[in-house]
């Protein structure tokens, strides 16, 4: 998956002038943590919210004058903005987007096409697509296999579930379980549930776990 599949487009942006008051009103009202500064078409910055509460005293705190109230409500975005944000294009692997924002504990990247701003990617959706490899959102039953490392015994799973007729809803492979073996879980559905047990079991494949859900449960 891409970047570009995921991104949220048609991003609100400040400009470096605005005051912050005025973007904290931006991202309030919309609801967002986060918004790009862009001048003149070009990005030059980035703000969060935690960039706005260190730079806005809290108007509910006695120590805080109206002197200093009055100065905060005049600085401007490009004073407290991360400059030259760290940035993705559309065509960046939603797995290296997300390394990136692991490893500099980002909540978000800017997503770039020929110097143009032209979506965001936050920590929301990674989840959204993270749900969506794992087919949490659609019902079915989960079952996890335990298979060795030959590309055979991948490909011999597959067939299976081929042959019973189940649509798989999400795959993900923890190749990593142990010196022998990966652990593959699925996510599927359809009605020869007890035939497919039976074929998995057959053709040699331990299956470690399998949960079955309920009509009327939550994924």
């Amino acid at each position: 998956m891409f970047v570009k599949l995921w991104m949220t487009s048609n991003v609100l942006t400040v400009t470096s002038d605005q005051p912050i008051v005025e973007v904290e009103r931006i991202m309030r009202e919309n609801r967002i943590r986060r918004v790009p500064v862009v001048d003149d078409g070009k990005v030059v910055g980035i703000i969060s919210k935690e960039d706005l509460f260190r730079a806005m005293p809290s108007i509910f705190d006695p120590s805080v004058s109206p002197e200093n109230l009055e100065h905060a409500s005049r600085i401007e975005a490009g004073a407290i903005m991360t400059r030259s944000p760290v940035t993705v294009d559309p065509s960046t692997p939603l797995e290296q987007a997300a390394l990136l924002m692991r490893t500099h504990k980002f909540g978000s990247l800017l997503v770039m096409q020929d110097e143009q701003l032209v979506g965001i990617i936050t920590e929301t959706n990674i989840f959204d697509a993270f749900l969506e490899v794992l087919g949490a959102r659609k019902q079915g039953a989960r079952i996890e296999i335990k298979i060795d490392r030959k590309p055979a015994s991948f490909y011999a799973m597959l067939q299976v579930f081929k042959k019973c007729e189940m649509t798989v809803l999400g795959i993900t492979v923890f190749s990593d379980y142990s010196e022998e073996h990966q652990l593959v879980t699925l996510k599927v559905q359809g009605d020869n549930m007890d035939r497919l047990i039976d074929n998995l079991w057959d053709a040699g494949l331990q299956i470690n776990r399998m949960h079955t859900e309920e009509p009327d449960s939550e994924p």
